[in-house]
């Protein structure tokens, strides 16, 4: 039988093994999706829970969203890729690495600046009338921007890049010998693409179409701009709206598991669809010369791209910014940049803080440290909405807590110190862009390895000594671009600010937001114009990169 010395030895070591910290990072991020789970059981039958006709029809106009902008983004995104990979035509470089730049307009912004274009005061429709002579719309036709197939155009003319990004990549790594082989045995350059190309790259097709998707569930402003009742819409609606907490959290429970499907069908299909082959990806694959009129339709469809995507938002946004340079519209702009760098910034340092954490601890632990670091991390895949109604009760109750217990110490209440401040928002920011701060930092550790540390153990450092000396400053290019690419992500960020922020701060997005949904949006071209500048920072960054992996 054991001895008390020899189960508090057992226990101890148990305890040890435990890894608490990568255990206790999971529960705080998943604290909102827990909740959200709770509150939706405990409204089922109640007064709170969902209508009858709610989740069918969020479901039905949100698949239907999701298919279309999947097709549509898939088709193009795939097309585009294959030509910049495979063939030679006029301006093929600045293509290769401008057609990412469409991933720098946020959805929502290209949604208010399609409206402003093609809407009936729009330029477009404004010239028609010009020609036909027409004064109202009832004198001619002309297709309504604010329908289902205006937000999947809008949406797919931004998000295709996911698509043509991993395709890309997947055409310069896999090896040409298939195509070659196939044109060899007489097959054309279009039976080549359908019986090869086409079948070959579905694993990365799948994965950019999934981001993809994955952006429509996390749209917010775009989806209700344009009428859609998407189902982050109705989840808006119905918490700020009918004050039905109950019924957005069933919805937002949907929305986890439309996600998690999302998820595992991209796992599922990079790891059953493995169809690449060895090459030395410094070796560019040969590109065919297009001839005649075929390298003038290529330079068209990648232009049409490039305009649709970028031109199109982005010239209407500095031709309104410019037009309606009023004092008081620059005023309002920085007003509202004040508080979207200092949230930036501070979102940046602590989600990176916590991503060097949750990296090292990865690097250093077993199975199941990286397996609940994991966890902690899929909050980038969950919108910006769910996250931010996941967050709302439990940061009132711990504030009603905290209130309580400062009455009975000392008579005193605080008020709101977490629910009604920028903690829940560098909260939530945290929850959201972990990982994209501990992805690259954990690449960054891998490639690095673990000999230079070993090496200034043996010089004699240890500890804060080894950390700010030679850890830190060995990783210091990925923990800048890692804050970097937070930073951005957080000033584009909508969903979420709009949910949490505290009452009267306003960030570029909410002021831009809040300004188009009351038909003011040259007002708010000016900070839509900055959010676009600062969304152009990971794509420069990125295109670099890949210049210096090409030399």
């Amino acid at each position: 039988m054991a001895t008390d010395h020899e189960v508090r030895t057992m226990l101890t070591g148990r305890a040890r093994a435990l890894p608490v910290v990568p255990l206790l990072l999971a529960a705080l991020m998943g604290l909102p999706i827990a909740w959200l789970g709770w509150s939706a059981l405990l409204a089922i039958g109640g007064s709170n829970g969902l209508g009858a006709n709610m989740l069918p029809t969020a479901l039905r106009e949100t698949g239907l969203l999701m298919v279309s902008v999947g097709l549509l983004t898939g088709g193009v995104g795939l097309v585009a890729a294959w030509l910049v990979t495979h063939y030679e035509f006029p301006l093929r470089r600045v293509f290769d690495w401008a057609l990412v730049l469409p991933l720098a307009v946020p959805t929502y912004l290209a949604a208010y600046a399609y409206v402003e274009v093609l809407d009936f005061t729009g330029p477009l429709q404004s010239a028609l009338r010009a020609v036909n002579g027409a004064t109202t719309l009832r004198d001619y036709w002309f297709p309504d921007i604010k329908s289902q197939w205006g937000a999947a155009l809008v949406l797919s003319s931004v998000l295709y890049p996911y698509v043509y990004v991993a395709c890309r990549a997947f055409f310069l790594m896999q090896s040409t010998s298939l195509n070659i082989a196939a044109r060899t045995l007489g097959a054309g350059g279009m039976r080549t693409f359908f019986t090869v190309t086409l079948p070959t790259s579905r694993p990365a097709l799948v994965v950019g179409v999934t981001l993809a998707m994955m952006e429509v569930v996390n749209d917010l402003g775009a989806v209700q701009y344009f009428g859609i009742n998407a189902i982050t819409a109705i989840i808006y609606s119905t918490w700020i709206n009918r004050s039905d907490f109950g019924g957005a959290a069933q919805l937002a429970v949907t929305v986890v598991l439309v996600i998690g499907l999302l998820i595992v069908a991209e796992q599922r299909a990079r790891r059953d669809r493995v169809y690449m082959t060895r090459r030395d990806s410094r070796i560019p694959p040969a590109r065919e010369p297009l001839r005649a009129g075929r390298r003038w339709a290529a330079v068209g469809f990648c232009l049409l791209l490039l305009g649709l995507g970028f031109g199109i938002p982005v010239g209407q946004l500095a031709y309104l910014a410019f037009r309606v340079m009023l004092p008081e519209t620059i005023a309002m702009t920085l007003n509202a940049l004040v508080p979207t760098v200092t949230l930036a910034a501070a979102g940046a340092i602590i989600t990176v803080v916590v991503g060097l954490v949750a990296a090292k601890l990865a690097h250093r632990s077993g199975n199941t440290a990286r397996g609940a670091i994991r966890l902690a991390t899929l909050g980038y895949a969950i919108p910006g909405t769910v996250l931010a109604l996941g967050l709302l009760q439990p940061l009132g109750q711990a504030d009603l807590w905290f209130n309580r217990m400062t009455m009975a110490l000392w008579e005193w209440r605080p008020g709101l110190i977490l629910s009604g401040s920028m903690a829940a928002l560098l909260y939530v920011y945290s929850i959201r862009f972990l990982a994209v701060s501990h992805s690259t930092i954990d690449a960054a550790m891998k490639k690095r390895g673990d000999s230079i540390l070993d090496a200034g153990r043996v010089l004699g450092e240890r500890g804060m000594g080894l950390l700010f000396k030679i850890d830190l400053p060995t990783l210091a290019p990925a923990l800048l671009s890692a804050a970097t690419l937070v930073f951005v992500e957080i000033v584009k960020e909508l969903p979420a600010t709009l949910l949490l922020r505290p009452l009267g701060v306003e960030t570029l997005a909410t002021l831009v937001y809040s300004r188009a949904n009351v038909g003011l949006f040259a007002q708010a071209a000016l900070p839509a114009l900055f959010i676009v500048l600062a969304g152009l920072i990971p794509v420069i960054l990125a295109t670099r990169l890949g210049d210096r992996r090409k030399v």
